[in-house]
Formats: C-alpha cells, structure tokens, sequence
C-alpha cells in the first residue's frame, strides 16, 4: 500500500510541475495570467480534472508559481549570504559584499515580470494579495538574520529589526531590477542602490571580524 502511495504521490508532484512549467511558458508568450485552465491544461498536456486536484484556479497556481520562483531566488541569496559571512571569504567592503551576493542570484527577470504583474493585480484585490503577504513567512525572518550578521561583518549594526531590514532590501534590489530593461549599467544601479539601503539602515557599532 505505501508503495502504491509514493507512485501516486510521484505522480501528482509531476502533474503539479508540468501545470506549473505550461503556465510559466504560457506568461512568457504573453505576458499577462489571463489564461483559461483550458489553455493551461492543453499546454501541459492534462485534462480539467488534473487541473483542479492541484490547484483551485488559475490565480492559485499563478500563485504558487510566483512563491516557487521567490524560494529559489531567496534560498541562492542566503547561500550567497552565508558565503559572505564566512571568516576566510568575505569581501572586505559591504559595497563589495553587496556586489558578490548579486552576482550569486539566478536570472531574475522572468521572476521580476512575473511578480510585477501579481503586484499590480494584489493592488486592486486584497483577498489575492493575501497571497503575496511578506510578513508572515519564516523566510523573511531568516534573511533579515543573515543581512544583519553581514552589516556586522563590516562593522556596523542596524536601526530597524531584522525583518524590516530584510524587507528594505530587497524592496530595493526590486526596484533597482525594474529598471534593467532601460538601464544601460543595471547590474551597478542595483549594486549602489541596494549598498545604500544597507548602509542608510545601519550605523557604525558592532567591530568587524
């Protein structure tokens, strides 16, 4: 019985990421997640019932797509967080640190898109921005720990909690990032924005390592 329950949980892990994968294409073609669970079900290669036994609408798995893009790019950054917080490899700048850890991250723009367009949608729907919510998730908390022990790597402390320095910085990377497209030097506006954030929320205290 439990063997038949793992080829059956296999199974619908692999519905789940083919729905997720057409979906993903489908908003790369057009940009927007005004797709038919008929569209999304032709693409992936399933029918409407293997839709619903895995999400509950196209707004659910748009949602679920967008919280998968966000863990990959966050789990890369605490990587690259806790490579700069080791003693033997840590850049011996914060703007230098700030450039390694962007250099770490995944290509972001099919994220960033993504994201925009879950924005500008949550902006007009407080019940689906529910599902966009920062503050409640554990990943958030854990960031803020690591951006803190990097201020203090270079000598400085911050003057807002850790979540709330979590959250400034990556509100700034965003918004430096929304501006690739038409930004010729992109990659050295977010390295001097996001610095800054860092800098503007820290103070000098706690002495390097």
């Amino acid at each position: 019985m439990s063997e038949v329950k793992t080829v059956s949980g296999r199974h619908r892990s692999e519905t789940r990421r083919r729905l997720l994968v057409a979906a993903a294409g489908l908003f790369e073609d057009t940009g927007t997640i005004r797709q038919s669970v008929g569209d999304i079900c032709t693409r992936a290669g399933f029918t409407r019932g293997a839709f619903y036994s895995n999400f509950t609408s196209v707004d659910d798995l748009y949602l679920a797509l967008h919280q998968e893009q966000a863990a990959s790019v966050w789990h890369r950054l605490w990587a690259a967080l806790d490579t700069q917080l080791a003693d033997d490899t840590h850049e011996p700048t914060l703007e230098g640190a700030v450039g390694q850890l962007l250099a770490a991250l995944p290509e972001s723009r099919e994220w960033f898109s993504l994201r925009s367009v879950l924005l500008a949608r949550a902006a007009a729907d407080p019940v689906f921005a529910e599902g966009m919510l920062m503050d409640d998730t554990h990943a958030v908390g854990e960031l803020g720990d690591r951006f803190v022990a990097l201020a203090a790597v270079h000598g400085r402390v911050p003057v807002v909690d850790a979540t709330q320095l979590a959250k400034s910085v990556v509100a700034a990377h965003i918004g430096a990032l929304s501006q690739s497209a038409v930004d010729s030097d992109a990659g050295r506006t977010q390295r001097v924005t996001v610095a800054a954030v860092l800098r503007g929320l820290t103070v000098e205290g706690a002495a390097g390592r």
